[in-house]
């Protein structure tokens, strides 16, 4: 395996879910984008299942070929006695458009008034796609660039029609969207790419680079490599010195038919690390073992030396012979030392992690990599269930009230002589319809109905 430097930019690739996206909606050619993407047969297959986004394509892909030939298919409709339907430029998309149940050949329909209809469509219709963009993305940037500015005034439609003609170049695969057009060559060619012009169109700076980088094939295959070149591999990790976020992108990135041979992933915890590590169960196969390391002394974790004990008892124990060790701590360095049958992969964070133990291990011939390098746009549901978890435990100790034991304690601090009824009453009425309000400013209160 090739060992690897310090220049993180030489292990990542970028990410292309949001731009083939914004490729196909807009009507890019099916066969253009799988010849350049044959890695993405999956992606495109289930976007050509989905009903919504195989609509707006068509809508799109019609409002496209109308403005670049404006006047051939004016003429058609006026001269030839030719609706859309019966022009092969338009007549498949007008087809699917039927089969989802949206008529838009109309008799004496001029251009300008199919253009017209289509922008309605495609404004009441585009949000309907929002759910294929990842949350972290703007969808009002997103949303922009589908929706013709004054789609509906005559004047606007035909100045649109006119820029988008003259300066089809500097569209993506010379389909229409709403930007101001220059030269940037294929704005569509990735994630990063496309992000950032987009931004930049609304003076906006898009910087979450590693939502759209992911590591490379080669970072990849190495640790493929390593797992299959050995009996038995068992993913280590310091939890104390890693990222639980970053390592949920690492197992959500990694091929889940190449890692499944890992017999189990063993994570080293300590109370002081965060509540996260007890979710990563959640987005693998591999049997996970949470290890919580108590302390003797509040100032002194444990977690290093439970964990070293641990890894050289699998080697001589279990027979255990390879293992991806998760950690930025170079005292493991003396780990990897005394044990030279066994065989390591490490998994660094680039910001922890300095030369000296960096330049340890390409002396030894130990393969590392960083969990840096891995796209983290794909842990959307780790990271719900992680705050979702959280919130509830929050949530729970503030309104967990014994409301029938707070009514007696009413009722007797008032000295009020009241019937069994009458409490029963102020009960349903007032006790079971107190709701939690939260005001502008994010208090959250309970409101008692008048």
């Amino acid at each position: 395996m090739d060992m690897v430097g310090d220049d993180s930019k030489l292990y990542q690739s970028v990410q292309k879910g949001v731009s083939l996206t914004v490729a196909f909606l807009i009507g890019t050619k099916i066969n253009f984008l799988v010849d350049n993407n044959p890695d993405k047969l999956d992606f495109f297959g289930e976007l050509k299942s989905n009903s919504d986004a195989v609509v707006i394509r068509s809508l799109c892909n019609i409002r496209s070929n109308l403005m670049l030939n404006y006047t051939s298919t004016d003429n058609n409709i006026r001269f030839n006695m030719m609706n859309l339907d019966r022009m092969e430029i338009y007549n498949d998309d007008v087809r699917v458009l039927e089969r989802h149940g949206i008529y838009i050949v109309k008799a004496n329909c001029r251009v300008e008034k199919y253009i017209m209809d289509i922008n309605l469509l495609i404004s009441q219709r585009i949000s309907s796609v929002k759910d294929l963009f990842p949350e972290w993305v703007k969808w009002e940037y997103i949303k922009a660039l589908f929706v013709m500015p004054k789609g509906q005034i005559g004047d606007a439609v035909r100045a649109e029609s006119k820029k988008f003609s003259n300066m089809r170049l500097y569209y993506p695969f010379t389909r229409y969207i709403n930007w101001h057009p220059v030269d940037e060559g294929n704005i569509l060619l990735n994630d990063e790419k496309f992000l950032k012009i987009l931004y930049r169109q609304y003076d906006d700076e898009f910087k979450d680079i590693s939502k759209v980088k992911d590591a490379s094939e080669a970072v990849k295959t190495n640790i493929y490599d390593f797992i299959r070149e050995n009996d038995s591999t068992v993913i280590v990790v310091d939890c104390e010195n890693s990222d639980a976020y970053k390592l949920a992108s690492v197992l959500t990135q990694l091929d889940s038919n190449e890692i499944e041979h890992i017999n189990k992933i063993m994570l080293y915890d300590d109370s002081h690390t965060t509540k996260a590590w007890a979710f990563i169960d959640k987005i693998t196969n591999i049997p996970v073992e949470h290890i919580m390391v108590d302390r003797i002394k509040e100032n002194k974790s444990l977690v290093d030396m439970k964990m070293c004990a641990d890894v050289s008892a699998s080697f001589y124990r279990d027979h255990i012979t390879s293992f991806i060790l998760c950690s930025s701590d170079s005292d493991f360095w003396a780990l990897i030392s005394s044990l030279p049958f066994a065989r390591f992969l490490v998994m660094i964070e680039y910001s922890k992690c300095g030369s000296d133990i960096k330049n340890a291990l390409i002396e030894n011939g130990t393969y590392y990599c960083s969990i840096d390098d891995f796209c983290t746009g794909n842990i959307k549901n780790f990271k719900m269930a992680v705050l979702h978890s959280e919130l509830v435990s929050r949530v729970k100790d503030i309104v967990d009230i014994d409301t029938k034991g707070m009514l007696d304690d009413i009722f007797q601090s008032l000295r009020m002589d009241i019937s069994e009824a009458e409490k029963q009453n102020f009960y349903k009425k007032y006790i079971q319809n107190m709701q939690l309000c939260i005001d502008k400013n994010g208090i959250m209160r309970i409101k008692v109905p008048d």
